[in-house]
């Protein structure tokens, strides 16, 4: 709507008064900024047809073919081919729903930067394997030290679960790479996984409701990202708040026994594209549990890069998924519904998403709960009142928390 880009406007202009009044305006040496997008936040492109199927009214209102192919040199959907997805248009000129577009109008009209020039949103086919992405940013920040130099220093941001491909890029990468990281920005890091992601395997994703297309849990079932976004080290209980010992999400029989993905329960045929995906079972769980042995716990690569999380606690998130008689209980709405008297067991403070205290069991440094009071240009993590997991990067206090650990840092790299 235009009242989204009014208020945005409106915010960057009371951020740039109030780092002028913290006698912090205009004194930054700008330090070029690559931005990560999350799952479903980069546009995807039909190659064949040259339309936009993800991104805008077309990924709601039409069906479209988003089943991620086998044979990767086919693909006829590509990110890189559309522009960023700052915002997605539901009608054209006059509905729109923000993504990043309260991030970048606040880097631009505050702090100067100019994308394409000193800031780089990184668009990625999302329903690809994260070390695809990881790849994808050690050529990115390569090219953006032969524009500025070999000795330039980069920022990193990132959404949700790019930054578990910011963690392999940085143990896979080389030292001299590691060392041009100056801070590491991280909202909402999904680094043992969590359950929403197999929410999506059963029931699919639908952005404006079932009432409109979306992806289904056949395509879901294709991804390998989502199965690397699975929960690393899964507890599930039965009814009765037993734990189910026998559960193991990185075992394809599992997958089977309790119903899951391609297996679910209620599907009346096996389609050709299910079968594909039974078919490729065991390769997808295989690498996602590679890939989450790299990534679920801080290593000295993680660790040599300054950071700062962007968390939430305004809700309650599952921390023990419930599987009782036949049916999976994975989100908390669902458990405070059908099973209230295990709320206290299988649910913890947190985003929608992700609980709060599993993220910071490795956290060595502040915890900060005050929006107006940060150690600027040092480590923290930030626990706000972000509405969900997804807003977390539209987040007034976080984006001006940002706002001014940046203007920091390029004032500490003058």
């Amino acid at each position: 709507m235009f009242l989204n880009w009014g208020y945005a406007a409106i915010k960057a202009q009371i951020i740039a008064q109030n780092l002028q009044h913290a006698g912090l305006a205009g004194q930054q040496h700008n330090l070029p900024i690559i931005y990560l997008p999350g799952i479903l936040g980069s546009k995807l492109y039909d190659l064949k047809n040259q339309s936009i199927i993800w991104g805008n009214h077309k990924g709601i209102f039409r069906k479209n073919d988003y089943e991620y192919p086998l044979d990767k040199q086919s693909q006829i959907l590509a990110a890189n081919s559309a522009k960023q997805l700052h915002s997605f248009t539901i009608i054209p000129g006059i509905a729109d729903i923000f993504i990043t577009m309260d991030l970048k109008m606040s880097l631009e009209r505050v702090l100067n930067y100019r994308e394409g020039v000193d800031l780089f949103f990184l668009a990625h086919d999302w329903r690809a394997d994260h070390r695809l992405l990881a790849s994808m940013l050690d050529n990115e920040i390569k090219r953006i030290r032969q524009i500025y130099g070999e000795q330039q220093k980069i920022i990193l941001i990132a959404q949700s679960a790019s930054n578990c491909a910011i963690r392999y890029f940085l143990q896979s990468t080389t030292p001299q790479t590691r060392d041009s990281i100056a801070k590491w920005y991280a909202f909402g890091p999904p680094w043992s996984g969590t359950f929403q992601a197999l929410s999506m395997f059963q029931t699919g994703y639908y952005a404006g409701s079932r009432l409109f297309n979306g992806f289904t849990p056949d395509d879901i079932a294709g991804y390998p990202s989502a199965y690397q976004l699975l929960p690393y080290s899964p507890q599930v209980i039965d009814g009765k708040g037993n734990e189910i010992k026998e559960f193991n999400i990185y075992d394809p029989e599992c997958w089977k026994s309790f119903h899951m993905g391609p297996y679910r329960q209620g599907m009346k045929t096996i389609s050709p594209q299910c079968q594909r995906n039974r078919n490729q079972l065991v390769e997808n769980l295989s690498s996602a549990k590679s890939f989450a042995e790299s990534t679920a716990r801080r290593t000295p690569a993680d660790r040599a890069v300054p950071q700062v999380w962007y968390l939430s606690d305004n809700h309650q998130a599952v921390k023990k998924a419930i599987y009782d008689k036949g049916h999976w209980y994975l989100r908390s709405k669902d458990i405070l519904r059908h099973y209230p008297h295990l709320a206290s067991q299988a649910l913890s403070p947190g985003d929608d998403h992700l609980p709060v205290d599993e993220l910071l069991q490795e956290w060595e440094g502040p915890v900060i709960r005050d929006k107006n009071q940060h150690p600027w240009g040092n480590e923290f993590a930030f626990i706000s009142q972000a509405k969900t997991h997804r807003k977390l990067v539209n987040y007034t206090p976080n984006i001006r928390s940002l706002i001014f650990d940046i203007a920091m840092l390029g004032r500490k790299k003058e």
